[in-house]
């Protein structure tokens, strides 16, 4: 099983991120980007790769441990950026805003329930949300132009649970299935 740790959004603010990504996709060439599609927007806390059945009973168990006592939040979406840099795009994400400090906090304590868990992963947390992939070039002022869209289009969501996920690839793209899901108080 491919694994990997995320939360999910609520309604409205897959919504936002649909249309920041709608934009983003009227203006950049015809199949430079892959997108992600909406269903699939969420925050990647961890990925752990491959792993059988006693790895994701680990990876319960460790996420359990490490946020037992973290609390829901709310954050809000923040600007649009890309990885790694402008002159080097490889992927289109939405930031977080509010809320990106308790982001980065519950991605610490999940760390460390599973590292004690005994995964290793690369931890690299950036609070973000990849609306897609890009695959060729981008027309000149493409960034500036979806991040002042992006500027402009707020939306807040509560972010109350933390997923397990395995990913499933398929020629149509991933599928997502919820694994294990760790509620916060």
């Amino acid at each position: 099983m491919r694994l990997f740790v995320a939360s999910s959004f609520e309604h409205g603010f897959v919504e936002n991120l649909r249309a920041i990504a709608d934009y983003a996709r009227a203006n950049a060439e015809r199949g430079a980007v892959k997108w992600v599609e909406p269903e699939n927007f969420h925050i990647t806390y961890a990925f752990l790769g491959d792993l059988g059945q006693s790895g994701a009973a680990a990876a319960a168990k460790g996420m359990e441990a490490g946020l037992d006592g973290v609390k829901a939040f709310r954050i809000s979406s923040g600007g649009f950026g890309v990885f790694p840099s402008a002159r080097r795009p490889s992927v289109l994400w939405v930031g977080i805003a509010e809320g990106a400090a308790g982001l980065r906090e519950a991605a610490g304590k999940l760390a460390e329930g599973l590292a004690g868990a005994g995964l290793i992963y690369e931890n690299r947390f950036e609070p973000h949300v990849t609306i897609g992939r890009v695959k060729g070039p981008l027309p000149e002022n493409f960034i500036r132009r979806a991040a002042d869209f992006a500027s402009a289009k707020k939306a807040v969501s509560a972010l109350s649970s933390v997923d397990l996920m395995e990913s499933v690839l398929t020629p149509d793209g991933p599928a997502y299935r919820q694994v294990y899901s760790k509620k916060l108080l």
